[in-house]
């Protein structure tokens, strides 16, 4: 029989000798089967059959093997000649360096001097910073007393601030819930209840929005103050919920603090009252309450923060000097 790897011109099996040797292997193996077939059928009564397709099958495996044996010896030889290559060229900047060395031994000797000077001047420098260190401690001391202080208005501020901030973060929080179906079912309310009215005059009066006049029910020959409809106006603008989130809180007209602070005390405008009526003008309600809070705050903290600004402004004067 002859071998596959002769039939095909196959070049992976090295010299001829070795070549040889294989073929002589794979023929043992081939020939030694065929026996062990004819016993097995004796013992066990199976046919088995050797064709030449399994002989072709154990050519070409022992080629897989072959191939993947030389691919990893081919690659361990290449990864040897690059370090060998890597080395090589390491030896050859080492050698550069050396020189580099040889040639700035003189520069090292000059730098050597000029340290030595160096450090004479240093240490005449050292001695007048001693001196100057005395005063700085001085005016050290008197910037400690200057933040300090500063320190002090600034948590007094902070402390008054805590008290209205949590009541001005959940209004926002509140404002965030509505949506524009709550804020359209309070503008279609033909009669709304009285918590829902008084809740939009207290908005208008922060917003500075100017009542309509008309005739008073009861005395037609007077004039009212009708706040539902321009709330209706006001509700329907597309604004409306971005002027109550962006609302200057920290400028708020006293005449809109003084014309919002006798709804404080109505009945139909406390918080639970408005909440059982409407829950977009619970909302509202709790942001004109959390607005007349944080005014009231801001009107005792300002001057604090006046202050506060003085003293920084001190001890940032001390510290550039």
């Amino acid at each position: 029989m002859e071998p596959a790897s002769n039939q095909e011109g196959d070049s992976s099996v090295g010299n001829s000798a070795l070549r040889s040797a294989v073929e002589d292997v794979c023929i043992l193996f081939h020939t030694s089967i065929r026996t062990l077939v004819q016993d097995y059928k004796k013992d066990f009564g199976r046919q088995l059959y050797v064709t030449p397709t399994s002989y072709l099958e154990l050519i070409y495996t022992y080629k897989e093997l072959l191939g993947a044996q030389r691919s990893a010896v081919d690659q361990l030889r290449q990864r040897y000649q690059v370090g060998l290559e890597k080395l090589l060229a390491a030896e050859g900047e080492v050698s550069v360096m050396k020189q580099e060395l040889v040639d700035l031994q003189p520069k090292l000797i000059e730098t050597g001097k000029e340290v030595v000077e160096t450090l004479i001047v240093v240490d005449a420098q050292t001695k007048e910073a001693a001196a100057k260190k005395q005063v700085v401690q001085g005016e050290e001391a008197i910037a400690s007393e200057k933040a300090a202080a500063a320190k002090a208005i600034k948590d007094e501020c902070e402390a008054e601030l805590a008290v209205a901030m949590p009541m001005l973060e959940s209004a926002l929080a509140a404002l965030n819930t509505l949506t524009k179906a709550d804020i359209t079912e309070v503008r279609s309310m033909k009669n709304p209840p009285g918590p829902v009215k008084v809740t939009m005059e207290a908005v208008c009066q922060l917003l500075n929005v100017k009542p309509k006049k008309v005739n008073d029910p009861a005395n037609p020959t007077k004039k009212v103050d009708d706040y539902w409809t321009p709330s209706q106006a006001l509700l329907g603008d597309s604004t409306f919920m971005t002027q109550l989130q962006d609302y200057d809180k920290n400028n708020i007209p006293p005449a809109c603090i003084t014309a919002v602070r006798p709804y404080l005390d109505k009945p139909e405008f406390l918080p639970d009252t408005v909440k059982k009526a409407s829950k977009a003008a619970y909302g509202l309600c709790c942001w004109v309450r959390a607005m007349e809070s944080y005014d009231k705050v801001a009107k005792v903290v300002a001057p604090k923060k006046a202050a506060l600004e003085k003293s920084e402004a001190e001890y940032a004067t001390l510290m550039e000097g």
